[in-house]
């Protein structure tokens, strides 16, 4: 849908997008290593796994750990931002042979890339690195708001003189926000993984997306940390742990993207039954927001469209193929399809020409405490990351409630007929979740 001159939301908001992200890179004063580039990369390690299925959690577990190489959050927004999007037929597939310029995906991906542990910005140096993260970061989610980076070199240094927990990232970026809101009062914390933005409520209002141009990055919005930035000699030595919802629909892209890494896939698993519950809670959240459709279809799905103008409009999570046949259906059944289509894509494309090697883990080996810590051995064995020194503590990520075990169960009646749909229940059954086993599912 083309505006008013002619240009689209997309176009606009990614040539805004673009001009910023150009801005940082000129006039940072530790930029990354400009000799290092994707093709560098010697490892890989892609968490593939449907949406509300835990890869989250595992990637922040896997990022938290000293010799690993990560982007915070899913490099989603870095396909958008090089208009690497939809498919022909408006999906996340995308055709394997897709056009796109290396050079620029390389380079935007290196601006994200870091390592260790998250550290409080105390030099200068340090507060201009931390700057370039945050306006790069902030250019994604709101676009369209065109936030300089010399402004948010003012918010930080200002943060980091009154922020008292500056050594806690949501802390310091939620100070670094407040600085920002005279200038850019439409930047809301609200839409941020933060544990004060409200999760686990439906508004009590219309919902509504963040702001009105191409989401670039879809809400809740990564918290940028400063960490220290990738080189070429972390290329070589430490493995990269990427994930992002839609790889499972793009397994073929990894080789294009990283042409000299050997690639390990951890095709990481959940019951129907909670994935499709923590699906149906994301949809009705405040954000999850992916894309407007409104050029295709109005949508009319029971259980989220009466929440609005925007629910009529905004599409929640990937787009799996025929996803416009689900614009009419209910939401269970829309949340099913799109458990359903991440995996049996996953599990069609994983072979040896998309990887070199697959593990794949059940989520609730993690989540159950007297098989956790075997499971994440394995997971860091298989990832050639060194053992922790002490047992993992599971961080809470992208949360729409507080976690509990068979948190699905409250809404059973919805779930269980979506996930026994024929073609849902086929790929349920090739996973390991059976039918009449659903009492064992947590």
């Amino acid at each position: 849908m083309a505006s008013a001159l002619g240009v689209s939301p997309r176009e606009r908001s990614i040539a805004a997008a673009r001009t910023t992200w150009n801005e940082v890179h000129r006039a940072a004063a530790d930029p990354p290593d400009s000799e290092a580039d994707l093709s560098h990369v010697t490892s890989v390690v892609a968490i593939v796994a449907s949406s509300r299925g835990g890869s989250s959690l595992l990637h922040q577990v896997l990022s938290d750990q000293r010799d690993v190489l990560s982007i915070a959050g899913e490099h989603t927004a870095l396909y958008k931002l090089n208009r690497l999007d939809r498919g022909p037929d408006g999906s996340d597939v995308l055709e394997p042979d897709v056009e796109f310029d290396w050079t620029a995906f390389s380079r935007d991906f290196m601006s994200l890339l870091t390592s260790g542990p998250s550290c409080p910005p105390r030099t200068a140096i340090d507060r201009l690195g931390y700057a370039a993260a945050v306006t790069r970061r902030l250019a994604l989610q709101w676009p369209l708001e065109r936030i300089a980076y010399s402004t948010v070199q003012e918010a930080v240094d200002a943060a980091t003189r009154t922020c008292e927990r500056a050594d806690e990232p949501g802390a310091l970026f939620a100070a670094v926000l407040r600085h920002l809101h005279t200038t850019h009062p439409r930047v809301d914390p609200s839409f941020y993984d933060l544990p004060s933005a409200g999760q686990g409520k439906v508004c009590d209002y219309d919902l509504r997306p963040p702001h009105d141009g191409y989401g670039i990055e879809e809400p809740p919005f990564v918290v940028p940390r400063s960490r220290v930035a990738a080189d070429r000699s972390s290329l070589r030595r430490h493995p990269v742990v990427i994930k992002s919802s839609v790889d499972a629909y793009r397994l073929p892209m990894l080789r294009r993207l990283m042409p000299n890494a050997h690639i390990r896939v951890i095709h990481l698993t959940r019951n129907p039954a909670a994935s499709v519950n923590g699906l149906y809670d994301g949809w009705r959240d405040r954000g999850f927001f992916s894309y407007d459709v409104s050029d295709r279809h109005t949508l009319s799905i029971d259980g989220y469209s009466e929440l609005g103008a925007a629910a009529r409009r905004w599409w929640n999570f990937d787009l799996p193929p025929g996803w416009n046949k689900l614009v009419d259906q209910p939401l269970e059944w829309v949340c099913a399809h799109q458990w359903a289509g991440a995996h049996r894509s996953a599990l069609n494309t994983l072979s040896p020409d998309t990887a070199d090697a697959v593990l794949r883990v059940p989520f609730e080996e993690i989540l159950d405490p007297a098989s956790r810590e075997r499971t994440l051995r394995s997971v860091f064995a298989f990832a050639g990351i060194p053992q922790p020194p002490r047992p993992v503590s599971l961080p809470v990520v992208m949360a729409t409630a507080q976690p509990r075990p068979a948190r699905w169960r409250q809404r059973a009646d919805l779930v269980l007929p979506a996930i026994n749909q024929p073609g849902i229940r086929e790929v349920a059954d090739e996973l390991g979740y059976r039918k009449g086993e659903e009492g064992l599912w947590v």
